[in-house]
């Protein structure tokens, strides 16, 4: 069963638009001419949805959109805002990118843009996008178009189409909504429904066959699910078990699922979507180590705890927490199977490391020196995963100094300083500077003076070399 909750507070767009008795035809789009009224919409309601839209953006893109929508006026060109923007807006939460389709040759019309405006341009001929990159700021231009799957998991052919055709092709049906920028009588297209949806708080595909078509999709929804608090439509529920269950997920490349796997993983709160993610047999899907009662039970633990933590994880302290409860050999088969980053490897198997220094860390007579030295290299982001992960209080406690403190305690004296001291240039310098280093961590030494005091006794020891 679902544990999504449903969207309890609608915003003025779709209690305007769904909860007025008005009915709208079964058909295509809704129509909101000026000057007519409307128990819905009209014309002054979609300036306000713009103004939704552009309230949330960073100043480049606004200023792109308002640019595009002159340019769209101008010359009735048939350009149209899709999408996440409109359906975030609808909602009433920020808008942070901009997703627009163009009825036409888009990468023509980026370039032309990109020379006006002195923007770069970043191009993918194979399906007819384009991205707008300046300061930071990024647009998305797309070619209306539809798609063919040759084979399921496998990426589409594109040909170029129609609006109707590009809402058509996309995953589910609160995101196949448009608003046209280029027309004197704007209305929202909506040709499947999903304005009801967005009322009703449910996340349904477009078409039986989508979750085989592209697997992706299975992520996808488990991420505006619990995102947006929806909940899976019943059949589309019903259709991403039974994909699931045929092993759809093996279509697909590693490359895929894994950047999916980071939108989850970059939302303000991953915890529910993974939940939900690993409640389904999702993420034993990606790899059958997620699918261990034991290491699901302690992950599904792990969820609630991080869930409540006090200060919010980073994406890759997500990462490592997923592998956290896992055994050892399992992670290099995810990081193959996911072929994740470099980093993103770094992470998950200094993960295992960590996991694997508990006892050491708990021991109560190690050194602040010697923590140090079998922390050093870790990535942060593991650090920070098993400081909130670790069973163990004495090895949290102690990966907490480390990365708070420890790790950036150095000695006052450098190199040259110490051979200004009379230590002969060569290996003998780093092995002092290493002393120096760990006598500072251990509080031996806690003034540059003292520094000075243990270099003489070492030269003196050494006959002042």
């Amino acid at each position: 069963m679902s544990t999504a909750g449903t969207l309890t507070r609608p915003s003025w767009v779709v209690k305007e638009l769904l909860t007025s008795g008005h009915k709208q035809p079964p058909a295509l789009c809704y129509n909101f001419p000026a000057g007519r009224r409307f128990p819905t919409l009209n014309q002054l309601r979609i300036d306000r949805l713009l103004s939704a839209v552009s309230a949330g953006l960073d100043d480049g893109s606004r200023a792109l959109l308002e640019t595009l929508t002159c340019k769209a006026n101008e010359q009735s060109l048939p350009l149209y805002l899709v999408g996440g923007p409109v359906r975030d807006a609808a909602l009433g939460l920020p808008v942070k990118d901009l997703d627009l389709a163009f009825e036409g040759d888009a990468i023509a019309l980026a370039r032309t843009l990109g020379k006006e405006l002195g923007w770069q341009v970043v191009v993918h001929t194979r399906f007819g996008t384009a991205a707008l990159i300046h300061r930071g700021s990024r647009v998305d231009l797309v070619t209306a178009r539809r798609e063919v799957y040759d084979s399921p998991g496998a990426l589409p052919r594109v040909i170029p189409g129609s609006i109707r055709q590009d809402l058509a092709r996309r995953d589910f049906s609160i995101n196949a909504l448009a608003l046209p920028l280029g027309e004197s009588e704007p209305r929202i297209l909506d040709f499947h429904r999903g304005l009801d949806d967005l009322r009703r708080g449910i996340v349904r595909i477009l078409h039986p066959g989508s979750f085989v078509d592209d697997p992706t999709r299975i992520l996808r929804a488990v991420r505006y699910e619990q995102r947006l608090g929806f909940r899976l439509e019943p059949d589309t529920e019903n259709r991403l078990r039974r994909a699931l269950a045929g092993g759809a997920v093996d279509t697909v490349s590693g490359d895929r699922l894994r950047h999916e796997l980071e939108r989850i993983l970059a939302e303000d709160q991953p915890a529910p979507a993974l939940r939900r993610a690993l409640d389904m047999g999702v993420l034993s899907a990606l790899h059958p180590a997620w699918g261990d009662d034991a290491a699901s039970s302690r992950l599904a633990d792990a969820l609630y705890h991080l869930e409540a933590a006090a200060n919010p994880l980073p994406p890759l302290a997500w990462l490592a927490a997923l592998v956290y409860p896992l055994p050892a050999p399992a992670v290099p088969d995810i990081a193959r199977r996911l072929n994740l980053t470099g980093r993103q490897r770094a992470v998950v198997l200094d993960t295992v490391a960590l996991r694997q220094l508990e006892t050491t860390l708990s021991q109560p007579p190690i050194s602040r020196s010697e923590v140090c030295r079998q922390l050093q290299g870790l990535d942060e982001a593991a650090v920070t995963a098993a400081i909130a992960l670790s069973g163990n209080g004495l090895a949290r406690q102690r990966l907490g100094k480390y990365l708070r403190e420890w790790r950036f305690v150095r000695p006052a004296l450098d190199g040259a300083a110490v051979m200004a001291m009379g230590v002969e240039p060569g290996p003998a310098v780093g092995q002092l500077i290493k002393k120096l280093h760990n006598a500072r961590l251990d509080c031996r030494v806690r003034s540059e003076e003292e520094e000075r005091q243990l270099v003489r006794r070492v030269l003196a020891k050494s006959g002042g070399r």
